[in-house]
């Protein structure tokens, strides 16, 4: 009965609510957030000391049930969570917790028919700057796998890179995207705060742009930022090459090579344009 995708419906504040599981068979559970490490690293402490980043350790983890005992592995932290389970019906799960720093809470199952939903040939992300320690990363994914990735800031790797994830696992991330019906969604969402991240997402069929959006803040529904959440890290999880610019892109985009932190000034609307240029010349 656990099995299948839970979502929070607790409205303590814009991210609490965005809490959610997915369970599967043999005792494998996804976090929608993810799991990361509590504290900072720094890929270059003594030249690059303002960079900083958490570790990321996917999204999937195990779980155990027995009876009312529901617990789940933390593999950042190398530590089980334990909960009770206080209701679970086929479309309400509430558990509760008396551990610190750890909550439970009531969620709905979630169920989605994706198979009248358009495919894309390609998906385009960017995650702004915050007042903080937010990863600034352009990224372009396509439905062969083949991955552009710029790292700003507040990355384990900062520069271009390319990488292959492979068509299944772009499918993976198409399939989150088509979960909240993203050519249905608004163009923007902006929460009520200061000093958050904005992401910009373009999805592409045949060589052009069919949709835009834009979530300042995370405030747009579940499905939508537990799609592009684990984008913004991906690039932990990935077989990165560095790239050099071709001299004449460099000089169509006005890029001094030897300035080492331009790709950080790449914005979104630039982002996409030098990485879909790129895209067409490797």
């Amino acid at each position: 009965m656990i099995l299948g995708s839970w979502s929070s419906i607790d409205n303590t504040n814009q991210f609490a609510n965005k809490r959610g599981f997915e369970f599967f068979p043999d005792s494998i559970f996804e976090d929608k957030y993810g799991f990361f490490s509590d504290r900072f690293y720094y890929s270059d402490s003594v030249n690059d000391p303002y960079n900083r980043y958490f570790r990321y350790f996917g999204t999937k983890s195990k779980y155990a049930l027995s009876k009312d005992s529901l617990r789940l592995f933390n593999p950042a932290i190398q530590k089980w969570s334990s909960y009770k389970v206080e209701k679970l019906t086929p479309d309400t799960l509430i558990i509760t917790t008396n551990v610190k720093d750890e909550r439970g809470g009531t969620f709905i199952k979630k169920t989605y028919k994706t198979d009248t939903i358009p495919d894309f040939d390609a998906i385009y992300f960017y995650s702004s700057p915050c007042y903080g320690s937010c990863p600034v990363v352009s990224l372009l994914i396509k439905n062969n796998g083949d991955i552009l990735y710029i790292g700003g800031a507040n990355v384990k790797n900062k520069g271009l890179y390319q990488s292959n994830i492979g068509k299944e696992a772009f499918n993976r991330i198409q399939e989150k995207f088509k979960r909240a019906d993203y050519m249905n969604l608004e163009d923007a969402y902006s929460a009520k705060v200061t000093d958050v991240s904005s992401v910009d997402i373009y999805f592409i069929k045949d060589n052009k742009v069919v949709k835009t959006i834009e979530d300042y803040g995370a405030d747009g529904p579940n499905e939508l930022v537990w799609a592009y959440f684990p984008l913004e890290l991906i690039e932990q999880e990935l077989d990165l090459k560095k790239l050099e610019i071709p001299d004449d892109i460099a000089k169509e985009f006005n890029i001094d090579k030897d300035y080492k932190d331009i790709v950080f000034y790449v914005g979104e609307r630039m982002g996409f344009d030098f990485l879909i240029r790129l895209s067409d010349n490797i």
